[in-house]
């Protein structure tokens, strides 16, 4: 991701050196129009949650006002530009001969070089954001997406065979926004009053599987799992031992599991505040001792581990306007 948004940044730049470039060469005023409808175009693709989202938003008066403000802010960097190339231009005392189409293909190539770099849904439903304004203004899409989705899970019966249950958890959850879905289910079951026995158990095989782990396309399924069982025994004796196979043999995604401080709280609390909890005293043992192995496999993963193969969600900042 980190190189993906150097390449953005060095594609955006193309979009400044079209009008730049016009100034410089000498072309008139009315080359202003077109470079402005590039910019805003590449804005719509790199920015959509600044534009109204649907027709029924399209008819409103603020959002018209607010396209027109989106309109107007880059005519203006738009003649910003021009005028630094003109100055450029006038001190160099050359003015390059070429067809205007040039420039503007300058920066029009901008367009479909960040749109292959760059999906702002897709981003979106994966955490991933230019900057805290543009999270700010997906984040209530995505919590209602995300709601909208995890529902049909939420409203099977605990009598479902698991097999049901856990074919369901898969196609939900897989996929693009699966974090973002997984994170949503852990917050509805946090409940205590929400029994959903079997889904929490498909939930914690589904969120410590290799293959969940290993990728990083669901970056922290390892503490959303432990959020789903922690405080039940049953789900714990499940969760302990898988995580920590998954934390030997994936350490550079130590940052997805619980934190050690919070595996040695959760040991410490013991399991005899749950009214289900039936487990023999050596059972609850056994399951303290492996919650405090699974904190140190934790805290040794993050202090030796490489670094990961595919990099973690990120924020990383740009400008806001073209």
């Amino acid at each position: 991701m980190p190189n993906r948004m150097r390449l953005l940044k060095g594609a955006t730049a193309l979009l400044y050196i079209g009008p730049l470039f016009a100034g410089m060469c000498g072309f008139g005023w009315g080359l202003v129009l077109p470079f402005s409808a590039i910019f805003v175009v590449w804005l719509m693709i790199l920015r959509p949650e600044q534009w109204p989202a649907s027709p029924e938003e399209w008819l409103t008066g603020s959002a018209w006002l607010a396209a027109l403000a989106q309109v107007l802010s880059q005519v203006a960097l738009v003649a910003v530009l021009f005028g630094i190339g003109r100055g450029i231009g006038a001190v160099a005392g050359v003015l390059p001969v070429v067809n205007p189409v040039l420039p503007l293909s300058v920066s029009f190539l901008a367009i479909p070089i960040c749109r292959m770099l760059w999906d702002a849904r897709e981003a979106a439903d994966q955490g991933i954001f230019l900057d805290d304004e543009a999270a700010a203004a997906h984040l209530p899409r995505v919590a209602a997406e995300a709601g909208n989705a995890v529902t049909p899970l939420l409203n099977l019966p605990d009598d479902a065979p698991d097999s049901q249950i856990s074919e369901a958890v898969a196609r939900i959850l897989g996929g693009t926004g699966g974090d973002v879905r997984l994170k949503a289910l852990a917050a509805a079951l946090s409940n205590p009053a929400r029994s959903h026995a079997a889904l929490r158990r498909a939930l914690v095989m589904w969120a410590t599987e290799p293959e969940i782990i290993a990728p990083g396309r669901v970056p922290h399924a390892a503490a959303s799992a432990f959020a789903i069982a922690e405080g039940n025994p049953d789900l714990l004796r499940l969760f302990v031992p898988r995580a920590l196979a998954l934390v030997a043999a994936f350490p550079f995604r130590a940052q997805g599991f619980p934190t050690a401080a919070r595996l040695r709280q959760a040991a410490a609390a013991g399991m005899s505040a749950d009214p289900n909890a039936d487990l023999p005293a050596h059972l609850r043992d056994d399951l303290r001792d492996g919650l405090r192995a699974l904190a140190r496999a934790v805290e040794a993963a993050l202090q030796d581990a490489p670094e990961p193969p595919a990099a973690e969600p990120v924020r990383a900042s740009t400008a806001r306007h073209a």
